[in-house]
């Protein structure tokens, strides 16, 4: 003591004996493989992090858009989460310095991120339903979605710096190197979310990864003294392992057991709607509501073959995925045995699709028979298409409609009114495909309408009674349809290629006489009974 005053001995960097020494009584080990872990998990977070930044535009985008404030929503939010992260971050790693601390953050954090793809659509749908606007909307949501995961990710460059601080002539060493290599990684989770794997897997199995990922790494941080980081690796394949089966569209196991079937009637079904028969034939699982009579097959499925598509109209009415400037959200009016829904969803793994289908004795015999699985991603909905687009305001790029009751579709999904709202429920850039049945009255009305409605009407005749046609929000030249061709196949990889498909379009000039079918006058069961003469199949 110095005139009343301690005397404390400190190095040449101004850190006293004692502040060393406090440095050092962390419950961590100080070997160089712990400090490499600690620097490839940082790296991973910073990954994640910015990957989840980038992915958070995918949750908002079909609800809030893709303008100014969803993005100003989505940085602010993960700006808040980050400055919170580091405050928690500082404050409790010199309360409790533990590798097995900082190691449960992280697995926590990322724990949420495997479970977000099951909740995230009802918390966004409640924010669309509850704020009109698009600004406290898109806060709101991306609050709601981001602030947890990324505030307890936030936390690991504080508390890891805390860890690997030995002395204060090293601090800036060890900070610059955490930040450093954490940065390094949001660059990579930036641009590998963004240029690679949002096309090649889609946004909610990048989530699942993340999360397994994420959960991997913080289990590797509690085991690492004592070299368990090979269970903790396990444990994240399991994580993993059980994400990747969530996501399958198909139960094998149901195809399986109904192909070792006899051939023949496999169940008949009685609804408030329809007697379902499903009947197989060889390979073949058909959903008809009538026992023999083409008119009444509603799908047909290959049982060995999940990507296959039997039905020519069923592959044709795939061309429309060229139309739409963008690919988020689709929405399938009818059911069926869910031949496209699958086909699509299996396809193309970063697309949500909703399908309607008004009978949910269909819904049940196309699971309980044909194999189908729901996901968050892709739904089953019971209800009437027109109730549906009349109660939901949400827009889909992409309108499939595939609704008949036995031979024909119902009036009211044929109306001019019908397509306006279809029109209305479009994305920009959005377009919609209608299955319709040529060779009656009713086709030449059909065609009317909705060139009343959309003006341009591609059409895409299979040759076998059935017409697909394609309308689009906007007018798109040849061109462009034939580059979005080439690009969705060369992304996806679709069974049947797009290009050829696209190949197939006609464009017939309108009918003569052709009447306008509305709410107030849809003759549809007289049309559909009326035939067409040699002369007007000509026009």
């Amino acid at each position: 003591m110095l005139l009343g005053v301690p005397f404390f001995r400190q190095d040449r960097y101004g850190a006293t004996v004692d502040q060393v020494r406090e440095l050092k009584q962390n419950d961590t080990p100080t070997d160089g493989g712990f400090t490499a872990l600690v620097y490839v998990v940082a790296f991973i977070v910073g990954a994640i992090v910015m990957s989840f930044e980038m992915l958070g535009s995918r949750y908002l985008n079909p609800y809030f858009g893709s303008g100014i404030y969803t993005w100003a929503a989505l940085i602010s939010t993960v700006l808040a989460a980050l400055s919170l992260g580091y405050f928690l971050g500082g404050w409790l790693a010199d309360r409790a310095p533990s590798a097995a601390v900082l190691g449960a953050t992280v697995a926590v954090g990322s724990a949420y991120l495997l479970v977000l793809p099951f909740f995230a659509q009802p918390v966004l749908e409640t924010v669309l339903a509850l704020f009109a606007d698009v600004r406290a909307g898109s806060l709101l949501s991306a609050l709601a979605i981001m602030l947890f995961p990324v505030t307890l990710l936030g936390m690991y460059s504080p508390f890891a710096i805390r860890l690997l601080l030995r002395s204060a002539s090293t601090s800036g060493t060890v900070s610059g190197t955490v930040y450093g290599v954490s940065t390094a990684g949001s660059i990579v989770g930036t641009l590998g979310t963004t240029f690679f794997l949002i096309p090649a897997i889609g946004s909610r199995a990048i989530t699942l990864w993340l999360g397994g990922a994420g959960v991997a790494a913080g289990l590797a941080l509690i085991a690492g003294r004592r070299r368990g980081a090979a269970v903790a690796a396990l444990l994240a394949a399991a994580f993993i392992g059980f994400s990747a089966e969530a996501e399958e569209l198909i139960d094998s196991k149901i195809r399986a057991e109904v192909l070792a079937k006899k051939d023949g009637q496999i169940a008949h079904i009685e609804t408030e709607y329809n007697d379902i028969f499903v009947t197989k034939r060889r390979n073949e699982l058909t959903m008809s509501f009538q026992l023999k009579g083409f008119d009444y097959t509603e799908t047909v499925v290959n049982l060995a073959d999940p990507d296959d598509l039997p039905l020519r109209y069923t592959r044709n009415m795939t061309a429309a995925l060229a139309y739409p400037a963008k690919l988020e959200r689709v929405l399938m009016l009818g059911l069926g045995g869910g031949a496209i829904s699958t086909y699509l969803g299996r396809h193309m793994k970063d697309v949500a699709i909703d399908t309607v289908e008004i009978d949910p004795g269909v819904i049940k015999a196309a699971k309980q028979y044909f194999g189908l699985i729901e996901t968050a991603r892709l739904r089953y909905l019971d209800g009437d298409g027109r109730v549906f687009l009349n109660r939901n305001k949400q827009t889909y790029d992409l309108v499939l409609v595939d609704a008949y009751h036995g031979g024909y579709v119902p009036f009211h999904l044929l109306t001019k009114e019908f397509y306006e709202l279809v029109k209305m429920r479009l994305a920009p850039g959005g377009a919609a495909a209608f299955n319709v049945h040529d060779g009656t009255k009713l086709y030449g009305a059909t065609l009317a309408t909705l060139r009343s409605v959309f003006g341009r009407v591609d059409l895409y005749p299979t040759g076998q009674g059935e017409v697909i046609a394609v309308v689009a929000a906007s007018l798109t030249d040849e061109q462009t349809l034939a580059r979005r061709a080439d690009e969705l196949h060369g992304r996806h990889q679709f069974r049947f290629p797009l290009p050829e498909l696209l190949a197939k379009r006609t464009e017939k000039p309108p009918q003569a006489k052709a009447a306008v079918l509305t709410d107030d006058f849809a003759p549809v069961n007289l049309y559909d009974a009326i035939r067409e003469t040699k002369e007007q199949k000509r026009k």
